[in-house]
């Protein structure tokens, strides 16, 4: 009785080091974070909305396969595709320390790059039933920002799966509940299948994206080892949640 009196003491102690150690991390280089983040989207856009205006060439139309045809069209996973600019955002702001979060950016970086490459030298579009996104409002402003190019490899999937690389690390880190650990691997995964559910790709985009994000967490294993390991400025230490006798 007096062990388990003692185990409930501890939880608001180790609750108030678990938002100390996050608050530390969200402070780190927050300036560099808000701009770097910013930047690096605003530039993203504007290659990838000019490669879909003007693709070197006449698109390679992706057909589509049996795996296409057993996802049905559900206008509601649109929310968790548009999800994706949130939590991407999310390891970069949990980063803790600035070696760390340049080795990020350069990551996502080359990343997105490579993507962008493809679309260069290989434009590639899928064919999409305009009578799917009629009936459905919240489709209204993606039907005019992004038509059915730069298909191939879907770089939704590829960032979503390369972040959960990198945020699964930095759960590991701060030595969260594994709950934390499936929470945002069942978010990543969400957004791929979202990228089918609302036909916005079909399944060879999802295989270019998901290779695409393999080659990524390949290259950069190192670097997120060392974010793994890396320590926030000003502290000695993550919380710990291993329990002692």
């Amino acid at each position: 009785m007096e062990t388990g009196g003692k185990q409930k003491d501890l939880q608001p102690g180790r609750a108030l080091r678990y938002r100390r150690g996050l608050g530390r991390r969200l402070a780190c280089c927050w300036l560099l974070k808000a701009v770097g983040t910013t930047t690096m989207m605003s530039l993203f856009f504007v290659a990838y909305f000019h490669l879909l205006n003007h693709p070197g060439g006449d698109p390679y139309v992706m057909g589509a396969t049996w795996v296409d045809q057993l996802v049905p069209f559900q206008p509601a996973f649109f929310y968790l595709y548009a999800s994706l600019w949130f939590y991407v955002s999310l390891v970069p702001a949990l980063i803790g320390d600035r070696g760390t979060l340049v080795r990020y950016g350069m990551a996502i970086g080359g990343l997105c790059l490579a993507g962008l490459a493809v679309f260069l030298v290989f434009p590639t579009s899928i064919e999409r039933d305009p009578a799917l996104w009629a009936g459905a409002p919240e489709f209204a402003w993606l039907a005019e920002v992004d038509s059915a190019g730069n298909a191939f490899p879907s770089l939704h999937v590829a960032t979503a799966l390369f972040s959960a690389f990198w945020m699964d690390r930095l759960i590991l880190a701060m030595r969260l509940p594994v709950v934390w650990r499936l929470v945002s691997l069942g978010w990543a995964l969400g957004i791929v299948y979202s990228t089918l559910a609302i036909a916005q790709h079909v399944f060879w985009d999802v295989l270019g994206g998901t290779m695409l994000a393999a080659m990524g967490m390949l290259a950069t294993t190192a670097w997120v080892q060392r974010a793994g390991n890396a320590v926030p400025a000003g502290a000695s230490s993550e919380p710990s949640i291993v329990k002692r006798g």
